[in-house]
């Protein structure tokens, strides 16, 4: 239980963008075992101990939910006195338009205040009036590139020492649910245990080439700290590559200009400067100016404490080296929640999400995240029913197609895992998604366009990646995609006992893949178009025609085979549908292509997956993180059927390797599994708990079902 006071500075005025800092010292007898700390702020926090930087947080709320964190601060304590420190940032309130916004991702209510409980043994520090409080002095927050307003970026001057005063105490923290509400009132500052762990912290390495220029190995997110000597000027600019845009090809091609986002700090004798707000950079650049230099560079990396298996080997160093950056591309883009990408908005799109979710199930049982981000959309539903495309966000920002998405995370979170209790708490959200887009059928039977972005992805034939409808008032890619949904949507209905929800979405979606059919299939060009005008085609629109069951079986290869040459594409974020549409027709090879393009990547000196495959704006987007999910499911041949009955199906595809290894887990846990080829025989052997029913296809075609923990096949080739 979190019983502790609010406190604040006497002066601290409303809705500002400012840096505070508090400070307590007390004297502990010895070095405790344990010391569990409770911390939560407003809007945002970083304690430091003794020196140390211990914690960065709160976790990032929701417009209904704060959070308060917890952990073991022993490490950082000592016999003797102590110190805590803590700096928090204040934020102008969502609604005021007379303040920049800035760091979008962190809901605000425009206060500043701080809570401590530390519990030391013999020792309880609480924040009360003996803490001491002042406005930061020296730091001003600043936001000078709009792309970057999921951060802030801050320039540190010369401005003497803080004026300590004392701290005011605001009112007492409410964090347990269990108590009732007085009157029905809630405190809009009660605060619920973070539902995730704390970030990791880890050391990382800037090579200073002698220029100027400090690159690291890979693309890294976390606090640099800079020591400055001298007088003068230094500013440090952080980018992910050389190059911008469309200069972007060899990331470290000093040929191509180097831009960024970048702080200042002005230097008067020796100065240790950290940013408050983490960064992300492969590069910095650090000019000086007078009589300025740096003295030391250190960075720590932090990101959700993801576990990665090990051991694995996809047969080819190419693919090792995809699966790589791959990984590493995820782990950049998991924060407290799942992020677009590091460097710019930082936001949890729903897209995305929903993505890197089934790139994350594919490496760790951890759903935490998974659930706290489906559990955030759900949150940010309006009364229409439309879902928020980025959440949490001060923002709003709304992209129809997106809604779709959160009812995919559903769909897969049961099927990785079974947990019902989590389909029926969010059933509600899902009619009211629908509820929406059937509001958006008319006469026709298909979506009409919206008032808000009909994004779909990042075509290079498509303007801002909304589908080309020409005078058309329709969406027939969004409209498949609503036939797709409708029957996920129905199938989970029937998993919580709706059948007659079930079949009133089953209804729904046969009448729009009829007006589909009618309106859209041209059987000169065996595609189906994305208006009724027969103008205009995609891939996109094939997919869904395919995944939905629109086209039929008879129809869904034809209909893909004709979508391979469209000159409407698919690009990396979209990879994940359109391997399962020509998977599920027998054209998995077609898949070849677009991993031959991520394959090339580390070439061009990439350590993650760039937006898109052309002209990215940022070199770190998990929705292209896409090779986890094929090595494992398709190269490994590892997925889960069922998590609720324990099936799991283990059909390796070959495709030119001559062995494969790796774990995967799975609803029945993790499985492990290790196949070669050699003299034309097929050696597969598994790994996997007892409780676990495995169909097992092996490249012969022969299947094998088994509950046996150790398993080893052979077929000829």
């Amino acid at each position: 239980m979190f019983e502790s006071v609010w406190i604040t500075h006497p002066a601290a005025g409303y809705s500002e963008n400012r840096i505070w800092l508090f400070k307590k010292s007390f004297t502990l007898s010895a070095k405790p075992e344990h010391a569990p700390l409770n911390i939560s702020a407003e809007a945002r926090y970083k304690l430091f101990v003794n020196g140390q930087r211990a914690a960065f947080g709160p976790c990032r709320p929701s417009g209904e939910e704060k959070y308060y964190d917890s952990l073991d601060l022993a490490p950082y304590l000592c016999a003797g006195k102590n110190e805590l420190y803590c700096e928090v940032l204040a934020l102008a309130d969502n609604s005021d338009m007379t303040k920049p916004s800035v760091v979008f991702g962190v809901r605000r209510s425009g206060n500043m205040l701080l809570a401590v409980e530390l519990d030391c043994g013999d020792t309880l520090i609480r924040t009360d009036e003996s803490w001491t409080c002042a406005p930061s002095p020296s730091t001003k927050v600043t936001l000078h590139s709009w792309d970057a307003a999921g951060a802030m970026f801050e320039e540190e001057a010369h401005g003497g020492e803080p004026e300590w005063t004392a701290a005011k105490v605001v009112s007492r923290v409410d964090s347990l649910r269990e108590k009732p509400y007085p009157w029905g009132i809630v405190n809009p500052m009660f605060v619920l245990p973070r539902p995730i762990p704390m970030l990791y912290q880890k050391e990382v390495t800037f090579a200073d080439t002698g220029d100027g220029y400090y690159i690291a190995g890979e693309l890294t997110f976390g606090f640099p700290r800079f020591v400055f000597e001298g007088q003068g000027r230094a500013k440090v600019t952080y980018a992910e590559s050389f190059g911008s845009g469309h200069e972007k090809k060899d990331r470290l091609d000093r040929s191509l200009p180097f831009r960024g986002v970048y702080d200042t700090v002005e230097v008067d004798g020796r100065i240790a400067f950290e940013p408050f707000w983490p960064r992300c950079a492969r590069i910095m650049r650090i000019e000086c100016e007078g009589d300025a230099r740096l003295v030391s560079l250190d960075f720590t990396e932090i990101g959700y404490p993801l576990t990665v298996p090990e051991g694995c080997d996809f047969g080819s160093e190419d693919d090792n080296r995809l699966w790589k950056i791959s990984v590493a591309t995820l782990m950049r883009c998991m924060q407290e929640s799942y992020e677009d990408c590091p460097y710019y908005e930082q936001l949890q799109y729903a897209m995305d999400t929903s993505l890197q979710m089934l790139f994350n199930y594919q490496l760790t049982d951890d759903d935490l995240l998974a659930r706290k981000a489906i559990r955030d959309f759900r949150l940010s539903q309006r009364a229409d029913g439309l879902l928020s495309s980025r959440y949490p966000t001060v923002q709003a920002q709304f992209i129809p197609s997106f809604s779709f998405y959160y009812i995919f995370m559903v769909a897969e979170h049961w099927r990785r895992f079974g947990d019902l209790s989590l389909v029926r708490e969010n059933l509600r959200a899902i009619d009211g998604v629908l509820e929406w887009f059937g509001g958006c059928v008319d006469g026709t039977g298909l979506i009409r366009r919206s008032m808000y972005w009909d994004f779909i992805d990042w075509a290079t034939t498509w303007e801002a990646g909304v589908p080309s409808v020409g005078e058309d008032c329709h969406m027939a890619v969004a409209s498949a995609m609503y036939v797709y949904f409708l029957h996920a949507a129905a199938d989970l209905a029937d998993l919580c006992g709706r059948a007659s929800t079930g079949e009133e979405y089953r209804t729904r979606a046969d009448r729009c893949a009829e007006a589909i059919e009618r309106l859209c299939w041209d059987e000169d060009r065996g595609l189906y178009a994305d208006e009724t005008n027969h103008a205009y085609f995609s891939q996109h629109m094939q997919v869904w025609c395919t995944l939905s069951g629109i086209a039929g079986e008879a129809r869904a290869r034809r209909i893909m085979e004709n979508a391979v040459p469209l000159a409407t594409r698919c690009t990396f974020a979209y990879a994940y549908f359109w391997f399962r549409a020509l998977e599920q027709v027998g054209l998995y090879a077609e898949c070849e292509t677009m991993i031959d393009r991520l394959r090339a990547l580390p070439a061009l000196n990439c350590t993650t997956i760039p937006e898109t495959p052309d002209a990215p704006r940022s070199d770190c987007h998990a929705w292209g993180a896409i090779a986890i999910y094929e090595f494992a499911a398709v190269v490994l041949g590892v997925r889960t059927i069922s998590a609720s009955e324990k099936k799991l199906r283990i059909a390796p595809r070959i495709d030119g390797r001559d062995h494969a290894s790796g774990t995967v887990f799975t609803g029945a846990g993790p499985v492990k599994v290790e196949w070669k080829c050699a003299d034309g025989l097929f050696t597969l052997r598994i790994r996997s708990s007892s409780d676990a029913e495995k169909e097992i296809v092996l490249p012969d075609g022969k299947t094998v079902v088994t509950r046996h923990a150790d398993v080893s096949l052979a077929a000829r080739l």
